[in-house]
């Protein structure tokens, strides 16, 4: 009698595999090894970050942001302008005095610099 010989994992992958697909594999499994997700932010934060830039645009304060930009958290330091309520973006007066567009979900933290 022959014994059942089970070959684990190999009999799920794929019978035709091309050096392109396992390079493309293997890229695609290195870059996002290094990229951070996003920070799962409850209601009570949300919350919090809406307080901080009122309380800013209010008195004029300068502001710090936390962004999540495709995985790579980025600092934003400058003024709150407007919000836009429609589009939920942020328009942020930089130091330079440049203008940049942020969208509300993109924040990971807000601090009001005294």
């Amino acid at each position: 009698m022959g014994t059942i010989r089970d070959r684990g994992i190999i009999k799920w992958k794929a019978a035709l595999m091309l050096p392109e697909h396992k390079a493309l594999n293997k890229k695609k499994d290195k870059d996002d090894y290094f990229l951070n997700k996003k920070p799962i932010l409850d209601e009570y934060q949300v919350e919090e970050f809406e307080n901080n830039i009122h309380y800013a645009m209010e008195y004029h304060l300068p502001i710090s942001f936390r962004l999540h930009n495709e995985g790579n958290p980025i600092e934003l330091h400058g003024y709150c302008v407007y919000i836009d309520p429609v589009t939920k973006e942020l328009s942020i007066q930089k130091k330079d005095s440049s203008f940049e567009k942020i969208k509300f979900n993109e924040i990971i933290s807000v601090i009001v610099e005294d």
